[in-house]
């Protein structure tokens, strides 16, 4: 089970990010949250069960927006010869369970979305969701393609098929 309680990375904004002369490894609140949480929540993240995995990234985006969510994302790169990360093709989920997972991100908005592919269809995730959202309001239309369209949340809608899942982010609830 994905530890929740070591997340605070996530979300901390370094006091030195944008500075001049100093960066976050100046900032010892921001070295305190991430060594050793950050590694220690990775390998959870690679070595999860499916539906923890999906539980978490919905977790993660739908009270605050997660200003280092990179470091999650790399996680899951691959490596090369020498050692520098690659995403392509590469799957480092120890169940082999997705696709790459996809981020759709622009230098000024941050991240768009997150999309995940199964590898096989599961016929769940609709309650996965539905079990992180139980705290949070939303509506749900269904068609072809299953919306959670949220309020109040960084979290705009996530969209959900048996083979796949998908969390827009509301830019407009982003806070920095």
């Amino acid at each position: 089970m994905i530890n929740r309680n070591i997340t605070e990375w996530l979300f901390y904004k370094s006091i030195y990010k944008r500075s001049i002369g100093k960066d976050e490894w100046d900032d010892d609140k921001w070295l305190d949250l991430h060594f050793p949480h950050e590694e220690i929540f990775c390998k959870q993240i690679l070595e999860s069960s499916l539906d923890d995995f999906v539980k978490v990234l919905i977790w993660v985006f739908k009270d605050r927006y997660p200003i280092e969510f990179s470091g999650l994302e790399t996680s899951m790169y691959g490596l090369d010869e020498e050692g520098v990360p690659f995403h392509e093709e590469i799957n480092t989920r120890k169940l082999q369970d997705i696709e790459p997972m996809l981020v759709e991100a622009d230098d000024f908005q941050g991240i768009q979305h997150v999309s995940i592919k199964f590898k096989e269809s599961q016929s769940n995730v609709f309650l996965w969701v539905e079990e992180e959202l139980e705290d949070k309001e939303y509506t749900k239309e269904e068609d072809e393609l299953t919306v959670y369209n949220l309020t109040d949340s960084p979290i705009d809608r996530i969209e959900v098929e048996e083979n796949s899942f998908t969390i827009y982010v509301n830019q407009d609830k982003v806070v920095y």
